[in-house]
């Protein structure tokens, strides 16, 4: 087996409130907002640098749910195809073919590493 690697990108989670989620996140750990996505005006979006995502959970929705990971990989096409080579998981139908799902539902969100990306992201020891 070839040694692979590989790292989480971005957590995308569901927020019951989107805008007293994004006050706190940028109020007491200092994440700085890097894109919005709104509809009509409200805000249904919001990436954070530091790896998360906030999305405002429909009303009929569980919220502080995972929504989905982003995971970099060294080799795009050949990891998609390994993943789908195990039973249940599969592409989403209506979704670009970076998104996968997982047989319990856990759904992936695949991006193609930059060149070095990987390296330089694992190197940062955290103690």
């Amino acid at each position: 087996m070839e040694n692979k690697v590989s790292y989480l990108e971005h957590a995308a989670v569901t927020v019951a409130d989107i805008e007293w989620s994004l006050n706190f996140f940028q109020t007491v750990l200092g994440m700085t907002e890097t894109r919005r996505k709104e509809q009509d005006g409200v805000l249904q979006q919001v990436w954070l640098k530091g790896g998360l995502q906030l999305i405002a959970a429909p009303e009929d929705a569980a919220a502080g749910r995972g929504h989905h990971l982003g995971i970099v990989v060294q080799d795009f096409k050949a990891t998609l195809q390994e993943m789908l080579s195990y039973e249940g998981v599969h592409a989403m139908e209506g979704k670009p073919e970076k998104w996968v799902q997982l047989p319990d539902g856990l759904v992936l969100e695949l991006f193609q590493e930059k060149p070095g990306a990987i390296e330089k992201v694992l190197a940062v020891e955290v103690k």
